[in-house]
């Protein structure tokens, strides 16, 4: 009976030792996981935004192009995951990945299918002479902006300042209506097989707006306005040496954080 009061309690401290020594290393496991993640991201916040924007265009053209100016601007939008990095308690690196359509419209005047390129081909009968040409522009943007945020215009309710660049790397380029759509006519002359516009391009972005927190955290629905310029032509070379497009944006920006 000795022997086998002596065998339970010495298997009893066995298990206690390694329960201990167990939960001294999930201790410290957790400590370590809580220290890595916590001091890294528990300043970070994500959120979506859906975001109509009012998309123009300027130009600058030339010769064959010389009877081309800037139409009328196009309601398009904005949609994708924000990411929020704070550094500072009133600071944050701000950036995402966003899915933006760009509607770019161009009036095309009297004398446009009297250059050189119309008269070696002219139009075919399955082609009308266009007096405009529109086109729909798809993008992912990555913002590199800062936000600078402060409490005290709207009580509970933060203001921020937004401002940066984006990176654009277009995904898709779709003409609206190409049967009657003067670029395209001109495209299909001198390079049928091209792209007009370019693989992507660069941002300014500047913007404002508001945050209303709601539960804990982090949890926030913010609104606001941006405006993006483009600091570059979009438009590609060769044929289209002569057409110098930049694109604008004026985007009306929803959506939530958590």
């Amino acid at each position: 009976m000795k022997k086998n009061a002596f065998l339970v309690l010495f298997i009893l401290l066995i298990i206690a030792k390694a329960n201990a020594q167990n939960y001294l290393i999930g201790s410290s496991y957790q400590a370590m996981t809580k220290e890595f993640w916590g001091g890294r991201f528990s300043n970070m916040s994500l959120g979506f935004k859906f975001s109509p924007s009012i998309t123009f265009n300027s130009l600058d053209a030339s010769k064959d192009f010389k009877n081309m100016s800037s139409g009328s601007a196009q309601l398009r939008m904005t949609v994708g995951p924000i990411a929020d990095f704070y550094f500072a308690e009133k600071y944050a690196f701000s950036t995402g990945l966003w899915y933006t359509v760009k509607g770019l419209s161009y009036n095309v005047y009297n004398g446009f299918y009297d250059s050189q390129v119309f008269v070696q081909k002219p139009l075919t009968s399955d082609e009308i002479k266009a007096s405009s040409a529109e086109f729909n522009l798809q993008y992912l943007q990555v913002p590199l902006t800062i936000k600078m945020f402060s409490g005290q215009v709207i009580p509970d309710m933060p203001m921020f300042i937004q401002f940066g660049g984006t990176l654009d790397v277009k995904i898709a380029e779709k003409a609206i209506n190409p049967v009657k759509n003067a670029l395209v006519h001109y495209r299909d002359r001198v390079d049928a097989n091209s792209s007009i516009y370019g693989f992507g391009s660069a941002n300014l972005l500047l913007g404002i707006g508001f945050e209303k927190p709601f539960g804990q955290g982090t949890d926030a629905l913010f609104f606001g306005l941006q405006y993006q310029r483009g600091l570059g032509e979009i438009n590609r070379g060769n044929a289209f040496d002569n057409l110098a497009t930049k694109t604008g944006q004026l985007v009306i920006d929803f959506g939530i954080k958590f």
